[in-house]
């Protein structure tokens, strides 16, 4: 009897410490999810808004005007010899994207495009 209680002892201790380790470690870890991947689940609506009238399209290429001359600023600003140059050149570009998305809204509304 002494015996068989031991066994049970020893068989119900191996079990709770299986146990245990199955709770104290997940089975597969959580997969990784890329940014790519499954994205839209986090995106805000307005992301997925379509610029489809002549307004939201000026208001986009307004915004996309500013981008580019950020980006541009950010190169120029690297540069050692030339530096002036450069911004002026960022800067006339961003007047000439504005003057294009203004144009193109004029046309949109109804109205004439200015000649340039």
């Amino acid at each position: 009897m002494k015996a068989s209680l031991r066994y049970l002892r020893t068989a119900a201790a191996a079990a709770t410490c299986v146990l245990a380790a199955t709770l104290a470690y997940p089975a597969t870890p959580p997969a990784v999810e890329h940014v790519g991947i499954n994205a839209e689940r986090g995106d805000p609506k307005r992301w997925y808004v379509p610029a489809d009238t002549p307004q939201l399209k000026y208001e986009t290429q307004v915004k996309e005007a500013h981008a580019a001359l950020g980006e541009e600023l950010k190169e120029c600003r690297a540069l050692q010899a030339g530096r002036s140059d450069c911004i002026a050149r960022a800067n006339a570009q961003l007047r000439r994207d504005l003057a294009d998305a203004r144009a193109l809204l004029q046309a949109n509304r109804g109205g004439a495009a200015p000649i340039r």
